[in-house]
C-alpha cells in the first residue's frame, strides 16, 4: 500500500477524510504503516527513549486513535524518527489541521451523503483542481438560481408526488451548501481551479432567461477577475467527431507533484466515483488536458460569453 494513497484518499475505494476523527485515524494508520515499513516493533520505537514519543502504550495510542485529539509534537517526533519523506510530512500537516476541529461541511450531514462529503474534503485539501464538463456548469461556478433550476429539473422527474415534495424541501439546504463551497475559490491559499466547459453546457437553458444571464455573467466575472480561476469554453466544433471519455470529470492534486492525485467522475445528481490508482488517473487526466488544448483562448472565451449574454438579453427584450 502506497503511503501517498493512504494519506490522501484513505484505504482503496474510500473517500478522503471528511471529519476530524477520520483525519486523526488516518494519521495513526500512516504512522503504523511507516513503522512496519521499517520493520520496527512498538517496543523498539519506545526503546530509543525519545521524550516526545514515550512508552510502548503511547506509541500504540498514536497508531490506534480513538479520539480526534493528537499531540502534534509526538506525531512530528515519530515522523522524524521514521525519516518520513517531505511530501508525507506535508500530507500529515494537512491531516492534523483537519483533526483539530469540525470542517464546515459536517453541518450539512442532513443533505450531504458520503460521496459529497468526500468530495468537499478533497476540494479543501487540493492545490490544483481541473475539471471538464459537457452538460452542466461545474458546481463550484454555479449561481444559486442556476443550481436551483438544475435541482428542481431533476426532482420533477420523480413519479411519486410525495417524493418530489420531500426532495424539494431540501433544495434550500443544498443550495446553501453549494454556495458555501464556492468560498474555497476566494481563499488566499485556495486551489488553482481550471474548468473546461463545453459550448453545449453554456448554451443549454437552465431556469429562466434571467437565471442563465446571471450565470453567464458570473462565469465571465470569474474568468476575467479571479487570478486562480481559469475558465475556457470548448466549442461544439471540437466535439463533432469525438467526445471526452466522461461527461463530468475532475482531477484533484494535493501538491504540484504527480503523486497523490485523485479523479472524481460525477453522475448527474447521483453522486459519483473516486479513482486514485495511477493507471486510472492517467487516462482521465490525459483526457482533461487534451480537451483543454482544444478550448477557446481566454480572450475568445470572454468574448463568447459576452455574445451569449447579449443573445439572452436580446431574446428577453422581444
Amino acid at each position: 500500500m502506497s503511503t501517498q494513497v493512504l494519506a490522501l484518499v484513505g484505504r482503496e475505494g474510500q473517500a478522503p477524510p471528511a471529519t476530524p476523527i477520520a483525519a486523526a485515524q488516518l494519521i495513526g494508520a500512516l504512522l503504523r504503516h511507516l513503522r512496519n515499513q521499517r520493520k520496527l516493533t512498538l517496543g523498539q520505537v519506545a526503546a530509543h527513549g525519545i521524550p516526545e514519543i514515550g512508552s510502548i502504550a503511547t506509541v500504540h495510542r498514536c497508531e490506534t486513535v480513538t479520539t480526534k485529539k493528537l499531540k502534534e509534537e509526538r506525531v512530528y517526533a515519530l515522523l522524524r524518527f521514521y525519516q518520513a519523506p517531505a511530501e508525507i510530512c506535508e500530507e500529515v500537516e494537512t491531516l492534523l489541521k483537519q483533526s483539530r476541529g469540525e470542517q464546515w461541511w459536517t453541518h450539512f450531514s442532513d443533505v450531504a451523503g458520503d460521496i459529497m462529503i468526500g468530495l468537499l474534503a478533497l476540494e479543501a485539501q487540493s492545490k490544483v483542481i481541473k475539471t471538464c464538463h459537457q452538460l452542466l456548469i461545474p458546481g463550484l461556478l454555479q449561481t444559486a438560481g442556476y443550481a436551483r433550476a438544475v435541482m428542481e429539473d431533476f426532482y420533477s422527474t420523480y413519479p411519486d408526488p410525495r417524493t418530489r415534495e420531500k426532495n424539494r424541501a431540501t433544495v434550500e439546504r443544498r443550495l446553501e451548501m453549494r454556495l458555501r463551497r464556492q468560498h474555497l475559490l476566494d481563499q488566499p491559499d485556495g486551489p488553482q481551479f481550471t474548468a473546461v466547459i463545453a459550448e453545449q453546457a453554456v448554451r443549454q437553458a437552465r431556469g429562466s432567461t434571467n437565471v442563465m444571464r446571471e450565470q453567464l455573467r458570473q462565469l465571465h466575472s470569474f474568468a476575467e477577475n479571479k487570478p486562480s480561476v481559469h475558465i475556457r469554453v470548448l466549442p461544439a466544433s471540437a466535439t463533432r467527431s469525438k467526445l471526452p471519455v466522461h461527461p463530468a470529470m475532475t482531477l484533484f492534486k494535493p501538491h504540484d507533484r504527480a503523486t497523490g492525485r485523485t479523479i472524481y467522475l460525477e453522475d448527474m445528481n447521483r453522486g459519483g466515483t473516486f479513482y486514485s490508482e495511477p493507471s486510472d488517473v492517467e487516462v482521465y487526466q490525459a483526457s482533461i488536458d487534451e480537451w483543454w488544448g482544444k478550448t477557446l483562448s481566454k480572450q475568445e472565451t470572454l468574448e463568447f460569453l459576452l455574445e451569449c449574454i447579449a443573445d439572452l438579453s436580446a431574446g428577453s427584450a422581444e
